[in-house]
């Protein structure tokens, strides 16, 4: 789910559940939020229009680097007080889980440029 506004804990996830249920015909879940992505393809297809990028070959690779609920025990309030000083719970194997997707992904475009410039791969 993407939005224009942080939110954080328990509460705000059965809202973002809600409408998840809401527009996928009670078919989906509410997983992750994904608000940096919104801004960055916005920022994307704006440059497409001022013809200064190609918004066709846009890839996202997402990594989760911090949990958007309170732990068991934990308020909301206080939960978003320790992320303040950049302590975000989820931070290093978020890291560690981009370099290795997209070293593959990076690899694979490259070694097979002529092939993925003008076909995206898929599973057959």
């Amino acid at each position: 789910m993407s939005a224009s506004t942080f939110w954080h804990g328990s509460k705000m996830d059965e809202w973002a559940n809600a409408w998840t249920r809401y527009y996928t015909a009670s078919k989906g879940n509410y997983i992750v939020a994904a608000m940096e992505d919104s801004g960055t393809l916005q920022a994307l297809r704006f440059l497409s229009q001022a013809k200064r990028v190609d918004f066709g070959p846009v890839l996202v690779l997402r990594t989760v680097s911090n949990y958007d609920r309170e732990a068991p025990g934990v308020t909301a309030a206080e939960s978003l007080q320790e992320m303040v000083s950049g302590n975000y719970s989820a931070y290093m194997p978020a890291l560690e889980a981009a370099q290795i997707v997209a070293d593959k992904v990076v690899r694979d475009l490259v070694e097979h440029w002529s092939e993925r410039e003008s076909a995206i791969p898929h599973v057959p």
